[in-house]
């Protein structure tokens, strides 16, 4: 009895939904498609030194990467940040005549720094290699917190716009007015850090007496979707 009470129930609900009148409605998608500077960069560099004594290959690297920080603090660069985000000693072992053979400690100390500053992040790059470190890591450009929540925030005006534009449109051409909105899905696209080849503006920063390079931030895209679907009239 029990199992005929509830088909019975599933039925009138079905019934009753096939019978409630229909809201006309129109969907359409709103796209927003921005190209974007980015106001962050971030690059590292690495001190390697290699000893037969453990602490000395240790105290020579971090030597190399304190006077490294010093340097860089001195540029005064916007918005800086430094940090240390690797450090390891390890011992060195080669092959030679069949076994392994000791060779000593390798120091590895890793500095990255971030900066608002990317077309001056060539003046960087010409303070490590006067410091003495040449292993320099890929540049990085990316949007802060502030500068990617307004980025997100007129990007959503300007789907939301397009989306509104659309039925509106449809309505000129169809012969109907839209009402109010019935459903919306949104489908963000927040760009992730981009990784840049060092694009140099001037001389390069190897070269004697040249000028530090001056880094192109270049651009990146930031998307979104809007699936609107709004009542006719």
């Amino acid at each position: 009895m029990k199992r005929v009470v509830l088909f019975l129930s599933i039925a009138s609900q079905v019934a009753m939904a096939q019978t409630a009148p229909q809201v006309p409605q129109v969907s359409v998608q709103g796209n927003c498609d921005l190209r974007v500077i980015p106001d962050r960069g971030r690059i590292s560099f690495s001190a390697e030194n290699q000893s037969k004594d453990q602490k000395e290959a240790l105290a020579r690297t971090t030597k190399e990467i304190n006077k490294l920080r010093e340097e860089l603090s001195a540029l005064k660069l916007g918005d800086l940040e430094l940090k240390t985000t690797a450090s390891a000693v390890y011992p060195v072992r080669e092959w030679e005549k069949d076994k392994l053979v000791d060779k000593g400690y390798q120091a590895l100390m890793t500095l990255e720094l971030t900066t608002s500053e990317i077309t001056r992040l060539g003046e960087a790059i010409q303070k490590a290699s006067a410091v003495g470190i040449r292993k320099t890591g890929e540049l990085q450009t990316f949007l802060s917190l502030e500068r990617s929540r307004e980025e997100y925030l007129r990007c959503l005006d300007v789907a939301a716009e397009d989306a509104k534009g659309k039925a509106v449109q449809l309505g000129k051409k169809l012969g109907f007015k839209i009402g109010d909105v019935l459903f919306l899905s949104e489908v963000p696209n927040v760009p992730r850090p981009a990784v840049e080849a060092l694009m140099l503006k001037s001389a390069s920063s190897d070269a004697v007496g040249a000028p530090p390079a001056r880094i192109d931030p270049g651009s990146q895209q930031y998307t979104t979707n809007l699936q609107v679907t709004f009542s006719i009239k």
